[in-house]
C-alpha cells in the first residue's frame, strides 16, 4: 500500500459502496418527494403539487404525512361553500384555524403563513357581502384581513358598518387597524371607552393589546392597585382603568373630552375629572384646582387618596 493513498477499492468493494448509496437514494426518495409536494404547495402550484403527491403515494402508499399533505393540496383547490352565508363562512373559517392551519404550520414550518394567506383572501372575498353579525362575528372581513395582515381592508369593513363606534368588537378591530396604520393615540381612544362600554371585552384583549401603554398599564393595574374601596357602585374593575391610567400617562388627556365620557358611574365620573383636573395641576395651586380636587374627593375618597399618593410622590409622566 502507498502511503498517503486511501486503499484502492476493489471490485467488492466498490459493489458494497454502489448498494450503500442506492439504499441511501431509496431511503430519502420519501424525504425528496415529501420536499417536492411542500414546496409546491408553498407557491399554490396546484399540479406540481398534486403530480408529486401522486408519486409519494404510488411509491410510499403508508408514509405517515400522506392524509396531511393531500388535506393542503385540496385546500388549493377548495371554494367557498355556495351559497355563501354567515354559518357557511362561519364553518370554512373554523376548517381552516382548527384543521389546515395547524398542519400547514407542522409541516411548512414559517412557509405556513405564504400558504395560508391566498385562503385567508378568498375567504375575505367570500365575506364582502355579509354584514357584520355578533352570532358570527369572525365571518366578517373586519376579522378576515387581520389574519393576513391587511389592515387597511379591515378599517375599511368596520367602518362600513353603521354605528359601528358603538359596537365594542367593531370598535376593537378597528383600534387594532389604526394602531397598525402608524396611529397610536387614536386606537387608544377607541380601546379605552371600552373599559365601560364593555368591559369583559377589554379586559380579555388587554394583555395582547399591540399598544405598549395600555398593555403594560393594565399589567401593573392587575398586580398593584386594590378596588375594594373605588369599586363601590358594584361596576366592573376595569371601568377603573381609564383614570389610574390617566395618572401615570397624563399626555393621554388631549385624546379625550369630558362631555365625550359617559356619567354612567363613580369611575367614568372620576374620569371625567381627571380630565378637568390634570391640566390644572401644571400651573400650580389655584382656586381652580382646589374645587376640582374637592369635588373628585367627594366623588370617591379612596380614589382622591390614591391620586394625592401619586401627585405628591412623583411626577406625573407626560
Amino acid at each position: 500500500m502507498t502511503a498517503g493513498f486511501p486503499p484502492r477499492l476493489t471490485a467488492t468493494s466498490e459493489q458494497a459502496t454502489e448498494r450503500r448509496q442506492l439504499d441511501l437514494f431509496l431511503d430519502g426518495r420519501d424525504a425528496f418527494l415529501v420536499h417536492e409536494v411542500v414546496t409546491s404547495l408553498v407557491v399554490h402550484d396546484r399540479g406540481r403539487a398534486e403530480t408529486c403527491l401522486e408519486r409519494l403515494r404510488d411509491e410510499h402508499p403508508f408514509h405517515p404525512d400522506l392524509p396531511a399533505l393531500a388535506l393542503l393540496v385540496a385546500a388549493l383547490h377548495s371554494p367557498p361553500a355556495s351559497p355563501i352565508t354567515h354559518a357557511t363562512m362561519a364553518s370554512d373559517i373554523e376548517a381552516l384555524r382548527q384543521s389546515l392551519a395547524p398542519t400547514a404550520h407542522r409541516l411548512l414550518g414559517q412557509a405556513c403563513t405564504i400558504f395560508l394567506q391566498p385562503l385567508w383572501e378568498t375567504l375575505a372575498v367570500g365575506a364582502a357581502s355579509l354584514p357584520f353579525d355578533e352570532a358570527h362575528p369572525r365571518a366578517h372581513r373586519s376579522w378576515l384581513g387581520q389574519q393576513y395582515g391587511d389592515w387597511t381592508a379591515v378599517r375599511a369593513a368596520v367602518e362600513a358598518e353603521s354605528h359601528w363606534e358603538a359596537r365594542p368588537l367593531l370598535r376593537h378591530r378597528a383600534g387594532l387597524a389604526r394602531h397598525h396604520l402608524g396611529e397610536p393615540e387614536a386606537a387608544i381612544r377607541l380601546w379605552l371607552p371600552l373599559c365601560w362600554m364593555d368591559p369583559v371585552l377589554f379586559e380579555r384583549h388587554a394583555p395582547t393589546f399591540p399598544s405598549t401603554i395600555l398593555r403594560d398599564g393594565w399589567n401593573a393595574f392587575e398586580d398593584a392597585v386594590f378596588l375594594d374601596e373605588w369599586v363601590a357602585d358594584g361596576a366592573a374593575a376595569a371601568g377603573w382603568f381609564p383614570a389610574w391610567l390617566l395618572l401615570r400617562h397624563r399626555g393621554l388627556v388631549h385624546l379625550f373630552q369630558a362631555d365625550e365620557v359617559p356619567a354612567a358611574g363613580i369611575a367614568t365620573q372620576a374620569f371625567r375629572h381627571l380630565l378637568s383636573l390634570l391640566p390644572l395641576e401644571s400651573h400650580g395651586l389655584s382656586d381652580p384646582l382646589v374645587r376640582q380636587r374637592r369635588a373628585l374627593q367627594q366623588l370617591c375618597p379612596g380614589f382622591f387618596r390614591y391620586y394625592m399618593e401619586v401627585v405628591g410622590q412623583r411626577p406625573l409622566r407626560a
